[in-house]
């Protein structure tokens, strides 16, 4: 996973190119699992959703659908970024208003 790092899905290996669809995908079925137990339904489904779409195109990612695949990765990764931002602003909220009281 290490030499994925700072290279375009160009530069990347047809196995490496996987490995980091798989990665991004693992990541957005872990939030999805997060958004669920916190009772954010919404949040659960468009991780899902994101996390299936985004395995399925490592399954069959073709050299000629490298772009929609690093807007795939972008979003999926963007989206992991926002919910987990969310989530551990809430979480500190939460907490503080426990403390207060």
């Amino acid at each position: 996973m290490e030499a994925m790092l700072g290279r375009t899905l160009n530069e990347m290996t047809r196995r490496e190119r996987s490995d980091m669809m798989v990665m991004v995908a693992d990541a957005l079925e872990a939030v999805a699992e997060e958004a669920e137990e916190r009772g954010d339904v919404q949040s659960a489904q468009n991780s899902m959703c994101l996390a299936l779409t985004v395995r399925g195109c490592a399954v069959d990612l073709a050299e000629h659908d490298l772009r929609a695949a690093e807007l795939l990765l972008e979003q999926g990764i963007t989206f992991v970024a926002n919910i987990s931002e969310r989530f551990e602003r809430t979480t500190r909220e939460e907490v503080e208003a426990t403390l207060r009281h």
